[in-house]
Protein backbone atom coordinates (compact mmCIF):
# COMPACT_ATOMS: atom_id res chain seq x y z
CA UNK A 1 0.00 0.00 0.00
CA UNK A 2 1.26 3.63 -1.12
CA UNK A 3 1.01 5.51 1.92
CA UNK A 4 0.87 9.34 1.97
CA UNK A 5 4.88 10.44 1.77
CA UNK A 6 4.99 7.95 -1.22
CA UNK A 7 2.36 9.38 -2.76
CA UNK A 8 2.96 12.81 -2.60
CA UNK A 9 6.65 12.15 -4.22
CA UNK A 10 4.34 10.75 -6.92
CA UNK A 11 2.35 13.82 -8.06
CA UNK A 12 2.50 15.50 -11.08
CA UNK A 13 4.18 19.25 -11.14
CA UNK A 14 1.00 20.96 -12.13
CA UNK A 15 -0.71 19.65 -8.19
CA UNK A 16 2.44 19.34 -6.26
CA UNK A 17 2.61 22.58 -4.64
CA UNK A 18 1.45 21.75 -0.77
CA UNK A 19 0.04 24.94 0.10
CA UNK A 20 -1.52 26.75 -2.77
CA UNK A 21 -4.46 25.12 -4.33
CA UNK A 22 -4.99 24.83 -8.09
CA UNK A 23 -6.72 24.03 -11.01
CA UNK A 24 -3.86 22.02 -12.29
CA UNK A 25 -2.19 21.48 -16.24
CA UNK A 26 -5.09 24.10 -17.29
CA UNK A 27 -4.07 27.63 -17.76
CA UNK A 28 -4.46 27.91 -21.12
CA UNK A 29 -8.06 26.14 -21.32
CA UNK A 30 -10.35 24.89 -18.94
CA UNK A 31 -13.02 24.11 -21.49
CA UNK A 32 -14.15 20.34 -22.40
CA UNK A 33 -17.01 18.25 -23.09
CA UNK A 34 -18.19 14.59 -23.07
CA UNK A 35 -17.57 12.25 -25.79
CA UNK A 36 -19.01 9.08 -27.37
CA UNK A 37 -17.30 8.73 -30.24
CA UNK A 38 -16.79 4.99 -29.31
CA UNK A 39 -20.04 4.30 -30.08
CA UNK A 40 -19.62 6.07 -33.46
CA UNK A 41 -18.91 3.67 -36.05
CA UNK A 42 -17.30 5.71 -38.78
CA UNK A 43 -14.14 7.69 -38.82
CA UNK A 44 -15.63 10.40 -40.18
CA UNK A 45 -18.13 10.69 -37.42
CA UNK A 46 -15.57 11.16 -35.28
CA UNK A 47 -13.59 13.22 -36.89
CA UNK A 48 -16.40 16.06 -37.35
CA UNK A 49 -17.20 15.65 -33.99
CA UNK A 50 -13.75 16.58 -32.87
CA UNK A 51 -13.04 19.12 -35.60
CA UNK A 52 -16.06 20.74 -33.74
CA UNK A 53 -15.10 20.51 -31.29
CA UNK A 54 -11.57 22.17 -31.34
CA UNK A 55 -13.76 25.07 -33.70
CA UNK A 56 -15.27 25.62 -30.49
CA UNK A 57 -12.40 26.37 -28.69
CA UNK A 58 -12.22 23.05 -26.51
CA UNK A 59 -8.97 21.66 -25.23
CA UNK A 60 -10.50 18.68 -23.54
CA UNK A 61 -12.22 15.64 -24.25
CA UNK A 62 -13.96 12.96 -21.54
CA UNK A 63 -13.67 9.98 -23.23
CA UNK A 64 -15.13 6.34 -21.93
CA UNK A 65 -12.56 3.09 -22.65
CA UNK A 66 -15.02 0.65 -21.42
CA UNK A 67 -12.56 -2.21 -20.00
CA UNK A 68 -15.59 -4.80 -20.98
CA UNK A 69 -15.00 -3.84 -24.74
CA UNK A 70 -11.00 -3.93 -24.57
CA UNK A 71 -10.90 -7.54 -22.92
CA UNK A 72 -13.97 -8.89 -23.74
CA UNK A 73 -13.36 -12.69 -24.21
CA UNK A 74 -10.92 -13.08 -21.43
CA UNK A 75 -8.22 -11.96 -19.48
CA UNK A 76 -5.36 -10.49 -21.67
CA UNK A 77 -7.31 -11.05 -24.72
CA UNK A 78 -7.61 -7.88 -26.69
CA UNK A 79 -9.51 -9.13 -29.56
CA UNK A 80 -13.40 -8.19 -30.92
CA UNK A 81 -14.70 -11.40 -30.98
CA UNK A 82 -17.43 -11.04 -33.96
CA UNK A 83 -14.59 -9.26 -35.90
CA UNK A 84 -11.35 -10.64 -35.21
CA UNK A 85 -9.38 -7.84 -35.39
CA UNK A 86 -7.54 -5.88 -31.71
CA UNK A 87 -10.25 -4.40 -29.55
CA UNK A 88 -7.78 -1.28 -28.88
CA UNK A 89 -8.29 -0.60 -32.53
CA UNK A 90 -11.17 1.47 -32.20
CA UNK A 91 -9.21 3.14 -29.13
CA UNK A 92 -6.32 3.91 -30.90
CA UNK A 93 -8.36 5.72 -34.03
CA UNK A 94 -9.78 7.64 -30.88
CA UNK A 95 -6.20 8.99 -29.66
CA UNK A 96 -5.06 9.61 -33.40
CA UNK A 97 -7.93 11.96 -34.07
CA UNK A 98 -7.56 13.88 -30.67
CA UNK A 99 -4.24 14.30 -31.24
CA UNK A 100 -4.77 15.42 -34.91
CA UNK A 101 -7.59 18.16 -33.80
CA UNK A 102 -5.16 19.46 -30.26
CA UNK A 103 -7.19 17.97 -28.11
CA UNK A 104 -6.14 16.54 -24.63
CA UNK A 105 -8.07 13.13 -23.37
CA UNK A 106 -9.35 12.07 -19.98
CA UNK A 107 -10.14 8.12 -20.03
CA UNK A 108 -13.07 6.72 -18.04
CA UNK A 109 -11.80 3.71 -16.67
CA UNK A 110 -14.90 1.24 -15.68
CA UNK A 111 -17.77 -1.81 -16.66
CA UNK A 112 -16.02 -4.91 -15.85
CA UNK A 113 -16.26 -7.46 -18.44
CA UNK A 114 -18.49 -10.68 -18.16
CA UNK A 115 -15.52 -12.89 -16.96
CA UNK A 116 -14.07 -10.92 -14.31
CA UNK A 117 -17.45 -10.61 -12.42
CA UNK A 118 -19.74 -12.87 -10.74
CA UNK A 119 -22.60 -14.68 -12.93
CA UNK A 120 -25.83 -12.63 -13.43
CA UNK A 121 -23.97 -9.30 -12.34
CA UNK A 122 -24.07 -6.41 -14.61
CA UNK A 123 -21.22 -4.65 -15.65
CA UNK A 124 -21.04 -1.90 -13.17
CA UNK A 125 -20.23 -4.56 -10.59
CA UNK A 126 -16.44 -4.39 -9.15
CA UNK A 127 -14.43 -7.00 -10.68
CA UNK A 128 -14.37 -10.11 -8.30
CA UNK A 129 -10.14 -9.90 -8.29
CA UNK A 130 -9.25 -6.23 -8.16
CA UNK A 131 -5.94 -7.34 -9.43
CA UNK A 132 -7.50 -8.11 -12.77
CA UNK A 133 -8.38 -4.27 -12.90
CA UNK A 134 -4.98 -3.39 -11.79
CA UNK A 135 -3.87 -5.40 -15.09
CA UNK A 136 -6.17 -3.72 -16.99
CA UNK A 137 -5.12 0.24 -15.64
CA UNK A 138 -1.07 -1.32 -16.53
CA UNK A 139 -2.36 -2.32 -20.03
CA UNK A 140 -4.32 0.62 -20.94
CA UNK A 141 -1.70 3.23 -19.62
CA UNK A 142 1.47 1.65 -21.10
CA UNK A 143 -0.02 1.76 -24.42
CA UNK A 144 -1.29 5.36 -24.63
CA UNK A 145 1.94 6.25 -22.05
CA UNK A 146 3.05 9.58 -23.29
CA UNK A 147 -0.01 10.66 -25.36
CA UNK A 148 -2.99 9.79 -22.78
CA UNK A 149 -2.26 11.21 -19.04
CA UNK A 150 -5.38 11.62 -17.34
CA UNK A 151 -7.37 8.64 -15.91
CA UNK A 152 -10.96 8.71 -14.08
CA UNK A 153 -11.56 5.56 -12.34
CA UNK A 154 -14.85 4.49 -11.91
CA UNK A 155 -18.44 6.29 -12.00
CA UNK A 156 -20.43 7.54 -9.61
CA UNK A 157 -20.04 4.76 -7.19
CA UNK A 158 -22.14 6.38 -4.51
CA UNK A 159 -25.05 5.23 -6.79
CA UNK A 160 -26.34 1.20 -6.31
CA UNK A 161 -27.22 1.44 -10.37
CA UNK A 162 -23.02 2.34 -10.94
CA UNK A 163 -22.27 -0.14 -8.29
CA UNK A 164 -23.76 -3.51 -9.43
CA UNK A 165 -26.57 -2.98 -7.93
CA UNK A 166 -24.87 -3.25 -4.46
CA UNK A 167 -25.50 -0.97 -2.02
CA UNK A 168 -22.64 1.65 -2.50
CA UNK A 169 -19.20 0.70 -0.35
CA UNK A 170 -16.71 3.54 -0.11
CA UNK A 171 -13.84 0.95 1.44
CA UNK A 172 -14.37 -1.25 -1.65
CA UNK A 173 -14.26 1.63 -3.54
CA UNK A 174 -11.35 3.02 -1.93
CA UNK A 175 -8.97 -0.92 -2.37
CA UNK A 176 -10.38 -0.52 -6.16
CA UNK A 177 -8.73 3.03 -6.12
CA UNK A 178 -5.61 2.51 -5.12
CA UNK A 179 -5.02 -0.67 -7.36
CA UNK A 180 -5.76 1.47 -10.61
CA UNK A 181 -3.40 4.54 -8.86
CA UNK A 182 -0.53 2.07 -8.19
CA UNK A 183 -0.82 0.36 -11.51
CA UNK A 184 -0.62 3.53 -13.60
CA UNK A 185 1.80 5.24 -11.50
CA UNK A 186 3.62 2.14 -11.58
CA UNK A 187 4.13 2.24 -15.86
CA UNK A 188 4.17 5.81 -15.45
CA UNK A 189 4.69 8.06 -12.44
CA UNK A 190 3.51 10.98 -14.61
CA UNK A 191 0.27 9.70 -14.50
CA UNK A 192 -2.86 11.68 -12.96
CA UNK A 193 -5.69 9.91 -11.50
CA UNK A 194 -8.82 11.64 -11.49
CA UNK A 195 -10.90 9.54 -8.41
CA UNK A 196 -14.70 8.54 -9.66
CA UNK A 197 -16.82 11.58 -9.72
CA UNK A 198 -19.90 11.62 -7.38
CA UNK A 199 -23.77 11.56 -8.15
CA UNK A 200 -24.86 14.82 -6.33
CA UNK A 201 -27.89 13.76 -4.49
CA UNK A 202 -29.61 14.16 -0.94
CA UNK A 203 -30.72 10.26 -0.96
CA UNK A 204 -29.40 8.54 1.93
CA UNK A 205 -30.28 4.20 1.13
CA UNK A 206 -29.07 1.59 -0.20
CA UNK A 207 -29.49 2.77 -3.44
CA UNK A 208 -27.89 6.01 -3.70
CA UNK A 209 -25.63 7.93 -1.06
CA UNK A 210 -25.64 11.23 0.08
CA UNK A 211 -21.69 12.52 -2.23
CA UNK A 212 -20.64 14.60 1.15
CA UNK A 213 -21.48 11.28 3.48
CA UNK A 214 -19.52 9.11 1.02
CA UNK A 215 -16.75 11.58 0.09
CA UNK A 216 -15.80 11.79 3.76
CA UNK A 217 -15.67 8.23 4.15
CA UNK A 218 -13.25 7.69 1.32
CA UNK A 219 -11.27 10.03 3.36
CA UNK A 220 -12.20 8.30 6.61
CA UNK A 221 -10.25 5.21 4.83
CA UNK A 222 -7.79 6.58 3.28
CA UNK A 223 -8.44 7.31 -0.01
CA UNK A 224 -7.10 10.67 -0.41
CA UNK A 225 -3.88 8.94 -0.71
CA UNK A 226 -4.99 7.59 -4.21
CA UNK A 227 -5.91 10.20 -6.31
CA UNK A 228 -4.48 13.04 -7.68
CA UNK A 229 -7.92 15.16 -8.66
CA UNK A 230 -11.04 14.98 -7.32
CA UNK A 231 -13.95 14.67 -9.63
CA UNK A 232 -17.18 16.39 -9.18
CA UNK A 233 -20.26 16.55 -10.71
CA UNK A 234 -22.35 20.30 -11.57
CA UNK A 235 -25.43 20.55 -12.70
CA UNK A 236 -27.32 23.41 -12.12
CA UNK A 237 -30.64 22.14 -12.48
CA UNK A 238 -33.70 25.22 -12.60
CA UNK A 239 -30.67 27.51 -10.77
CA UNK A 240 -28.51 30.21 -12.35
CA UNK A 241 -24.71 29.69 -11.33
CA UNK A 242 -24.27 32.18 -8.87
CA UNK A 243 -27.26 30.43 -6.25
CA UNK A 244 -25.83 29.36 -3.42
CA UNK A 245 -24.79 26.71 -1.97
CA UNK A 246 -26.51 25.00 0.74
CA UNK A 247 -26.85 21.08 1.72
CA UNK A 248 -29.97 20.50 1.00
CA UNK A 249 -30.14 21.58 -2.32
CA UNK A 250 -28.70 20.59 -5.61
CA UNK A 251 -27.30 23.28 -7.72
CA UNK A 252 -24.02 24.01 -9.25
CA UNK A 253 -22.23 25.82 -6.63
CA UNK A 254 -22.75 22.81 -4.26
CA UNK A 255 -19.92 21.63 -5.41
CA UNK A 256 -18.37 24.57 -2.66
CA UNK A 257 -19.28 21.70 0.18
CA UNK A 258 -17.01 18.81 -1.39
CA UNK A 259 -14.32 21.41 -1.59
CA UNK A 260 -14.66 22.28 2.00
CA UNK A 261 -14.52 18.53 3.11
CA UNK A 262 -11.63 18.25 1.12
CA UNK A 263 -9.40 21.28 2.78
CA UNK A 264 -10.42 19.64 6.58
CA UNK A 265 -9.33 16.19 5.04
CA UNK A 266 -6.17 18.00 4.23
CA UNK A 267 -6.34 18.08 0.51
CA UNK A 268 -6.46 21.75 0.01
CA UNK A 269 -3.45 21.59 -2.96
CA UNK A 270 -5.53 19.54 -5.08
CA UNK A 271 -7.88 20.27 -7.93
CA UNK A 272 -11.46 19.46 -8.80
CA UNK A 273 -12.32 18.76 -11.63
CA UNK A 274 -15.83 18.57 -13.53
CA UNK A 275 -16.80 15.73 -14.63
CA UNK A 276 -20.26 16.38 -15.61
CA UNK A 277 -21.85 19.98 -16.13
CA UNK A 278 -24.63 21.74 -17.36
CA UNK A 279 -28.03 23.03 -17.98
CA UNK A 280 -30.94 20.57 -19.14
CA UNK A 281 -32.78 22.47 -21.68
CA UNK A 282 -35.88 20.07 -22.09
CA UNK A 283 -39.11 20.84 -24.24
CA UNK A 284 -41.61 22.24 -21.98
CA UNK A 285 -44.00 20.03 -22.36
CA UNK A 286 -41.81 17.56 -21.20
CA UNK A 287 -44.15 16.14 -17.88
CA UNK A 288 -42.28 16.67 -14.07
CA UNK A 289 -41.84 13.26 -13.96
CA UNK A 290 -38.75 13.34 -17.33
CA UNK A 291 -36.97 16.03 -15.98
CA UNK A 292 -34.81 14.61 -14.01
CA UNK A 293 -32.62 17.93 -14.34
CA UNK A 294 -35.32 19.99 -13.81
CA UNK A 295 -35.63 22.11 -17.11
CA UNK A 296 -34.08 25.63 -18.15
CA UNK A 297 -34.81 27.60 -22.12
CA UNK A 298 -32.27 27.31 -24.53
CA UNK A 299 -31.30 30.09 -23.95
CA UNK A 300 -30.53 30.13 -20.42
CA UNK A 301 -28.22 26.85 -21.36
CA UNK A 302 -26.25 28.78 -23.45
CA UNK A 303 -26.08 31.66 -21.16
CA UNK A 304 -25.19 30.19 -17.46
CA UNK A 305 -22.97 27.23 -18.93
CA UNK A 306 -20.59 30.59 -20.01
CA UNK A 307 -21.66 32.29 -16.79
CA UNK A 308 -20.66 29.01 -14.36
CA UNK A 309 -17.24 28.57 -16.22
CA UNK A 310 -16.69 32.31 -15.58
CA UNK A 311 -17.69 32.21 -12.24
CA UNK A 312 -15.42 29.52 -11.28
CA UNK A 313 -12.41 31.70 -12.72
CA UNK A 314 -13.22 34.32 -10.95
CA UNK A 315 -14.36 32.60 -7.13
CA UNK A 316 -12.78 29.11 -7.46
CA UNK A 317 -8.62 28.92 -7.95
CA UNK A 318 -8.82 25.01 -7.43
CA UNK A 319 -11.36 24.82 -10.28
CA UNK A 320 -9.60 23.04 -13.29
CA UNK A 321 -11.17 21.56 -16.29
CA UNK A 322 -15.00 21.91 -17.33
CA UNK A 323 -16.29 19.01 -18.88
CA UNK A 324 -19.65 20.11 -20.58
CA UNK A 325 -22.61 17.18 -20.43
CA UNK A 326 -22.49 16.60 -23.85
CA UNK A 327 -20.77 17.30 -26.81
CA UNK A 328 -22.83 14.78 -28.61
CA UNK A 329 -23.71 11.14 -29.59
CA UNK A 330 -25.20 9.02 -31.78
CA UNK A 331 -28.59 8.68 -32.80
CA UNK A 332 -28.44 5.12 -31.41
CA UNK A 333 -27.05 5.91 -28.15
CA UNK A 334 -29.82 8.66 -27.57
CA UNK A 335 -33.38 9.03 -27.77
CA UNK A 336 -35.32 12.72 -27.68
CA UNK A 337 -38.12 11.50 -25.83
CA UNK A 338 -35.27 11.20 -22.71
CA UNK A 339 -34.66 14.39 -21.35
CA UNK A 340 -30.67 13.44 -21.45
CA UNK A 341 -30.92 14.30 -24.70
CA UNK A 342 -31.22 18.20 -24.42
CA UNK A 343 -27.69 18.30 -22.61
CA UNK A 344 -26.15 18.24 -25.77
CA UNK A 345 -23.81 20.87 -27.78
CA UNK A 346 -24.59 19.29 -31.21
CA UNK A 347 -27.38 17.06 -32.45
CA UNK A 348 -26.95 13.73 -33.94
CA UNK A 349 -26.69 15.17 -37.59
CA UNK A 350 -23.81 18.15 -36.20
CA UNK A 351 -26.35 20.55 -35.99
CA UNK A 352 -25.00 23.37 -33.43
CA UNK A 353 -26.99 23.92 -30.53
CA UNK A 354 -27.01 27.76 -28.67
CA UNK A 355 -24.99 26.57 -26.27
CA UNK A 356 -22.62 24.96 -28.15
CA UNK A 357 -22.35 28.72 -30.15
CA UNK A 358 -22.41 30.61 -26.63
CA UNK A 359 -19.55 28.16 -25.68
CA UNK A 360 -17.22 29.10 -29.10
CA UNK A 361 -17.36 32.67 -27.97
CA UNK A 362 -16.25 32.28 -24.66
CA UNK A 363 -13.92 29.49 -24.95
CA UNK A 364 -11.66 31.19 -28.10
CA UNK A 365 -11.62 34.68 -26.32
CA UNK A 366 -9.15 33.05 -23.95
Amino acid sequence: MLRAAAVAALLPAACADPTAPTGGETDENRWGANTFLHLDSDRWRKQKTLEMAARAGLGWIKQHFPWEDIESLDKGQFLNPTWKHPTWDKYDEIVDLADENGLKIIARVDRTPAWARPEDSTPTEPPADLDDFGDFVTAIVRRYRGRVRHFQIWNEPNLAAEWGGKPPDATHYVKLLETAFSAAVGVDPETVILAAPLAATLEMSDRARNELVYLQQVYDVGGGDYFHIHSANAFGLAFPPEAPPDPKVLNFRRVELSRELMEQNGDRHKPIWFNEYGWNASPPDFSASQLTWARVTEDQQAEWTVRGVEFARENWPWAGVFNIWFLRRPFTDVDPSKSEYYFRMIDPDFTPRKVYKAVAEAANKR
